[in-house]
């Protein structure tokens, strides 16, 4: 017979309990709002334990964005992006706003977390957008710039394109999945998406 394995966590365990501890009261309270000690008492442990663990608050930061970058997927918009031979730009958009207005509880934490680093303007939040959204901002911005090539948009800043395009849908969702508004969330998220992606592209066009 195996040895029982004792009721003690592994280091690797604790780790990650800290890091979802961090990120439920992060999402709750704001960063500044959150002192290690409070995430101490909800674990029922001591301020040393987590620092055992997390010697600074910018490295439990960087936890928390590879958790939550582990937790996003896109990959059924990865396959149309990168490795279908041909596609439909305004299906594509479409497709990253729909992934991006679903309703789940991760989703909210998130935005959560996301809305209260830009009212505290931490700079968690550019280095969030960096490590989160980098690939599909990139992905916009280029297909924004071969359409200025072609002389369907209009000139400008690619990548401000693209980031205006993902600062939209933040707020899109904040307002459904935070606010609650009553105005914007009557629509589906299937309609909001198709929406928004279509006032971008129309926005984009020469006049």
């Amino acid at each position: 017979m195996g040895r029982k394995r004792s009721g003690r966590m592994t280091a690797e365990e604790r780790r990650n309990l800290i890091v979802r501890t961090a990120i439920g009261l992060f999402a709750r309270q704001g960063f500044r709002g959150t002192r290690v000690k409070d995430i101490a008492d909800r674990m029922g442990t001591s301020d040393a334990l987590i620092f055992q663990h997390f010697p600074t608050k910018r490295e439990l930061y960087d936890a928390i964005l590879d958790e939550i970058s582990t937790r996003r997927h896109f990959k059924d918009v990865e396959e149309v992006l990168y490795y279908a031979p041909s596609y439909d730009l305004e299906d594509v958009l479409i497709r990253l706003s729909l992934w991006f207005l679903r309703k789940d509880k991760d989703e909210e934490t998130i935005l959560r977390i996301v809305l209260y680093a830009a009212l505290e303007q931490d700079d968690f939040l550019q280095e969030l957008v960096d490590e989160h959204y980098s690939r599909i901002v990139g992905y916009v911005a280029y297909e924004v710039e071969e359409g200025q090539k072609t002389g369907r948009f209009r000139p400008g800043d690619p990548r401000a394109f693209a980031r205006d395009f993902f600062a939209g849908l933040f707020g899109l969702a904040v307002m459904r999945q935070i606010v609650r508004d009553s105005d914007y969330g009557r629509e589906e998220a299937e309609t909001a998406a198709r929406n928004h992606a279509q006032l971008f592209l129309r926005g984009l066009e020469k006049r």
